[in-house]
């Protein structure tokens, strides 16, 4: 007897193979059959007649971390049929970190990861992933942070890591690996992992590849000031380490749109010699963050108070606001616009999804002064989504992002932020985005395609060796939905609305969207 058979639908098994009838049989958390299963006793049958059933939807990029332990039915991602998220992103997480340095991030990153109301008590990486285990509705997978280690080895200061100091970075991703960590995450763009040069990178992605992970670049595009290749130092790395490379959100933007063979053609020429490279992208044309990131650099050393204090001093800011305009004037491309999408505190809240502009007009200042006043009081807790391009470039992009996918070593990552009232879109509609409306507007990828790409093509990059196909003996984490009307419903002025389409989905054989529904199980793991 099954606990659970999943009858009459149309198997997307994650393969990419053609799709094709069979039920599913399901006994605990695993799949046991994959049959024509009528007459067979079960103590529950879903009729999945006419539908698409799938493995659950792996995100290979998000920044759920603690917004997921505050918030753990996780309904925005649940609904889209995520059943796994891969976290400890853009080397900016909270684990492995003593308590003074947990606290420390737990301020500066606030405003993309919010600053919930949670027992902030762990220390190791295993700690924060056991946080994950049972507690929480979906499937977790956890990267060691670069600027993590960082911050934990030299402190927020712009110093080289070296010597002891680099042998113990070395040691503390060790550590992290052995208890469950799938590789090395950085974020280049980002403070304190801005700080490091290419050499710093390659030695602990020695580490990295000498434990089979996977090193995850979110590449930068200046380097102390001077244009710089991102793209050929992540090469590099993999180059020099033997790490196998896997580029965030890789994709087109406004100044390149349309030019997608000359922007794939190094990693294409990688990969033509034997390279291990994989990407991840989102299927939208701007992204989101928190409201500081490109402040000058030496703004962003010492505590958060130190910080908050050169925001404050007016000699300081004068610094701070000469330095932005230099670094406007060296920036290739038009100027891209952003708004704001979280304040916390009810006075800011009236600025919430203005643009930075609009905002400083209404409150009588330049944007400049605006973001370091906000800066201030809100104690950094500044969230902001870039504005989209016009529509002719935004149609390019989406055309872009669709042949992208066609490339069968990309993945599905949302990059999605679930803070604030008003986050970027992609918290709630990447995957039936992409899946839905993308495929039927613009064709040229099949839907067996687009699923592998969402699962067992993720799983695979990731070591998720029981996840992302559906075959006997796999993790019986499935999605059922119709391939019809299956859409995405949120859009930049109104982005906390789910999707339509998706019906079931199970994470470890247990039921946890019924009818389009969250039920409020808890099934998730920390994995692999």
């Amino acid at each position: 007897m099954f606990d659970i058979v999943v009858r009459g639908g149309v198997l997307y098994d994650g393969t990419g193979a053609p799709p094709h009838r069979a039920d599913l049989g399901i006994r605990g958390d695993s799949i046991e059959a994959i049959d024509r299963l009528e007459g067979v006793e079960a103590g529950r049958v879903i009729d999945a007649t006419g539908l698409a059933v799938a493995p659950g939807f792996i995100d290979t990029h998000a920044h759920s971390d603690v917004m997921l332990l505050a918030e753990p039915e996780h309904a925005p991602k649940l609904r889209q049929g995520v059943t796994t998220e891969v976290l400890g992103q853009d080397g900016m997480s909270f684990a492995p970190l003593s308590p003074a340095n947990l606290q420390h991030f737990r301020r500066y990153l606030a405003g993309a990861y919010g600053n919930p109301d949670i027992d902030w008590s762990w220390a190791s990486v295993a700690e924060f992933r056991s946080r994950f285990d049972g507690t929480v509705a979906i499937n977790t997978a956890y990267l060691v942070p670069h600027g993590t280690i960082r911050l934990e080895v030299l402190g927020m200061r712009d110093a080289p890591l070296v010597g002891p100091a680099l042998r113990e970075a070395q040691a503390l991703v060790a550590t992290g690996m052995e208890q469950g960590a799938a590789g090395l995450s950085t974020g280049l763009s980002y403070f304190p992992g801005s700080y490091s040069d290419t050499d710093e990178l390659v030695e602990l992605c020695r580490t990295v590849a000498a434990r089979g992970g996977v090193y995850v670049s979110h590449i930068r595009t200046v380097f102390r000031g001077r244009p710089f290749d991102p793209v050929e130092e992540a090469l590099e790395i993999g180059r020099r380490s033997g790490v196998a490379v896997h580029y965030s959100h890789f994709r087109t933007d406004p100044t390149t749109a349309g030019h997608v063979s000359e922007l794939m053609a190094p990693i294409d020429a990688a990969r033509g010699a034997g390279m291990d490279v994989t990407l991840d992208v989102y299927p939208y044309p701007s992204g989101s963050g928190f409201g500081f990131t490109e402040l000058p650099a030496w703004v962003h050393e010492g505590t958060v108070d130190e910080i908050k204090a050169r925001l404050s001093d007016p000699e300081t800011r004068r610094r701070i606001f000469r330095d932005l305009q230099d670094q406007r004037a060296r920036r290739a491309g038009p100027p891209v616009e952003s708004a704001y999408s979280h304040l916390p505190s009810p006075r800011n809240r009236e600025l919430i999804g203005l643009t930075f502009a609009e905002a400083a007009r209404q409150r009588g200042a330049t944007a400049d002064e605006l973001l370091c006043d906000l800066l201030v009081e809100e104690d950094l807790e500044v969230g902001r989504v870039q504005v989209p391009p016009t529509l002719d470039i935004w149609e390019q992009m989406d055309r872009d992002i669709m042949e992208l996918f066609s490339r069968p070593y990309y993945t599905v990552g949302s990059d999605s932020i679930p803070v604030g009232e008003r986050p970027h879109p992609r918290a709630y509609g990447c995957f039936p985005r992409l899946l839905g409306r993308m495929r039927r507007q613009y064709g040229g990828i099949s839907l067996e395609a687009l699923v592998n790409r969402g699962t067992l093509a993720a799983a695979e990059r990731f070591g998720l060796k029981d996840r992302g196909v559906l075959a006997p003996g796999k993790a019986a984490d499935v999605v059922v939905f119709d391939p019809a009307t299956l859409c995405d419903r949120a859009t930049y002025d109104e982005p906390c609305a789910y999707p339509v389409g998706i019906e079931y989905v199970l994470v470890n054989g247990r039921v946890a969207v019924e009818r389009g529904e969250p039920t409020g199980v808890l099934a998730g793991r920390a994995i692999p």
